[in-house]
């Protein structure tokens, strides 16, 4: 009597537990917006060479869950990348989605107070392409953004 109800818990534990990708495990759009807002404090305290360079470490204080920080410098190149530093060095200008959308453009155009910009990427925590939305915002001529998977 005792096992089937350890077996009969062990499979209900099974059955409950959130799989990879499930909504626990996504950042949403508040801790995402915190994240730009504390890249851009770091800046603001410690300046851009170590402020980027913590960004481009992977796991590093500026990546949590399926959110990451990315910053684009005054050309619109990119300068740091939470999630793949690899993108280090490519330019948002004319930076497309999947559907065509331009969305490199719209994260260009990030003002001093914010806006948030709907785009097709790729999820680095699944693989998938999914509905992203990023925060960013313009400070001294960087971009500092973070964007959210939507379930």
């Amino acid at each position: 009597m005792i096992q089937r109800i350890g077996i009969t818990l062990l499979l209900g534990l099974l059955f409950f537990a959130p799989l990879p990708g499930s909504a626990a495990e996504r950042g949403t759009a508040e801790e995402a917006q915190a994240l730009v807002e504390e890249a851009i404090a770091r800046y603001k305290e410690v300046g851009a060479e170590k402020t980027f360079a913590e960004i481009n470490t992977p796991g590093g204080p500026f990546v949590y869950r399926d959110l990451y920080v990315f910053v684009a410098g005054p050309d619109h190149k990119i300068i740091a990348h939470g999630a793949d530093p690899g993108r280090v060095g490519d330019t948002l200008v004319g930076f497309k989605d999947v559907e065509g959308k331009a969305f490199g453009d719209e994260i260009i155009a990030a003002s001093a107070e914010g806006n948030w910009v709907e785009y097709k990427f790729e999820n680095f925590a699944n693989g998938l392409i999914e509905t992203k939305t990023s925060f960013v915002k313009s400070v001294d001529g960087y971009v500092f953004g973070c964007g959210y998977y939507k379930p």
